[in-house]
């Protein structure tokens, strides 16, 4: 199971013109600066990153667990791995997310 992690849209509104969509793209997001936003959203039935971002855009929806709302996995979203391993979406791939709190 991957659990997906997002910043609520009225959230991402606030922070303007800083996004979590910026991602991987300069310094105008520093991730860690806004890890308090990120909301538990979903739990995704697959153990494979690739395979939980396919899921989160095109489906099967019987394969998404909703506990918030939610929308389509993006870059700048955090995906947990079942060794509580969290990684950020890239632009390309994912990235190892270097963080001491434990996503929950």
């Amino acid at each position: 199971m991957i659990k997906v992690y997002q910043i609520p849209s009225a959230e991402m509104k606030n922070m303007y013109p800083a996004s979590p969509f910026m991602y991987g793209m300069g310094s105008s997001f520093n991730i860690n600066e806004h890890i308090n936003k990120y909301v538990h959203v979903a739990n995704i039935a697959t153990d494979d990153l690739n395979k939980a971002f396919e899921i989160g855009n095109i489906g099967p929806e019987g394969d998404i667990n909703r506990k918030a709302s939610m929308h389509s996995i993006s870059v700048g979203d955090i995906l947990v791995d079942e060794n509580n391993k969290p990684f950020v979406v890239a632009p390309t791939g994912f990235d190892e997310l270097d963080h001491d709190e434990e996503l929950v």
